[in-house]
């Protein structure tokens, strides 16, 4: 059943991806000082909306308008999935960036995808490479260019069913010192579609924004207790999701 998965969704999803990264993401990366954000932005976001059709992702959204704002926001999102990221460019309409690990700038397709839209790639062992590329979210926070988005786990959690991981402090660090509105969000069902143990004829996905938290709300608060408040927060909606995932159709 899985290897049959990876064929039909492989085969499928190789067609509309060599199309998109042929004629929209290797151009966007190339012509990228020439094309504003916004326009390579539309484009990627255009592709994955027709990727996750073959996905056949049953979404189930909360607050959808949040989608919408303008923001700019610092998102923190929990992290089961390596296509997390896309998930975020696939719902809001307005760009968002986010910073990754320097390896998946060199993962085919992925890389030239996310650099497409202004992703900072980071190198983990360095410091340095970690604070300079942190300053410049800090600086586009504080212009109010664009939504970031921030997974405070750090990693994947791939015990799905297991509460969140421990949340980053230093995650929210530049945020805070920019006053960026912190936008907590939960996603639940998303690791579904590339698990090769799991083929159903629908995956369900749910996605709840909280509330919003402005910088008055964390004023006076250090790092660590802005973590735990908003690990908190979205740990008791994820919980909430689990229990509901049990009735959601599958076929």
């Amino acid at each position: 059943m899985g290897m049959f998965k990876y064929l039909r969704l492989g085969f499928r999803l190789l067609l509309e991806l060599f199309v998109g990264y042929l004629f929209i993401i290797l151009p966007n990366v190339w012509f990228k000082k020439r094309i504003p954000l916004t326009i390579r932005y539309a484009r990627l976001r255009k592709i994955i909306h027709g990727l996750y059709r073959t996905l056949r992702i049953q979404l189930y959204l909360d607050h959808p308008e949040v989608t919408k704002e303008k923001g700019p926001y610092f998102i923190v999102c929990n992290h089961h999935s390596m296509l997390d990221p896309f998930l975020l460019i696939y719902l809001f309409e307005n760009p968002v960036r986010f910073i990754a690990k320097k390896e998946v700038r060199r993962s085919f397709i992925f890389g030239d995808a996310t650099a497409s839209i202004d992703a900072l790639f980071i190198n983990r062992k360095s410091v340095r490479s970690q604070l300079d590329q942190l300053e410049v979210m800090k600086c586009s926070l504080m212009q109010k260019d664009t939504h970031w988005l921030a997974f405070p786990e750090a990693t994947r959690n791939k015990q799905y069913s297991n509460p969140m991981l421990p949340f980053k402090a230093g995650t929210f660090k530049q945020a805070m010192e920019a006053k960026a509105t912190i936008l907590p969000m939960v996603t639940y069902g998303f690791f579904r579609p590339l698990d090769p143990k799991i083929d159903w004829k629908k995956y369900p996905v749910q996605v709840d924004f909280l509330d919003k938290i402005s910088p008055d709300m964390y004023e006076g608060k250090s790092t660590i207790e802005v973590a735990e408040m908003v690990k908190n927060l979205m740990q008791l909606r994820s919980d909430k999701m689990r229990l509901l995932d049990a009735t959601l159709p599958r076929k």
